[in-house]
């Protein structure tokens, strides 16, 4: 089995199916891993808000729905969709390695919203 510096292993690949949530522990942190167009994402499983557990939530297309207040989060980005949240989820690295999921221990930057664009005056 390898083992990868910086990930923590936390389940096998083929368990993973599509669109389901799957709350892990990571670093002794909780986290969630959703699966979405193929691609295995892993975000914090607290909410930014009010500290629920994501996992207790909803996951309708590409958002997870926190079970106290109804704020989203987009999955692969961490970004919030739904107030009262505003502050986004930290997301996480995920390799693939001999057929077992690593998410990295230490998150990627936050998603950061694109600056605003002055309004030009005519």
């Amino acid at each position: 089995m390898a083992e990868l510096d910086g990930f923590e292993r936390a389940m096998p690949a083929d368990e993973i199916e599509e669109g389901v949530m799957y709350p892990v522990e990571i670093d002794q942190e909780e986290r969630i891993l959703v699966k979405l167009n193929g691609e295995i994402c892993a975000l914090n499983g607290i909410c930014t808000h009010e500290e629920a557990l994501l996992a207790d939530g909803d996951l309708e297309g590409n958002t997870i729905w926190c079970p106290l207040h109804s704020s989203g989060f987009e999955i692969c980005t961490g970004r919030v969709t739904n107030p009262p949240a505003v502050v986004p989820l930290d997301t996480y690295d995920v390799r693939i390695e001999d057929g077992d999921v690593y998410v990295a221990i230490e998150p990627r930057p936050k998603y950061k919203e694109p600056p605003k664009q002055p309004r030009r005056r005519r």
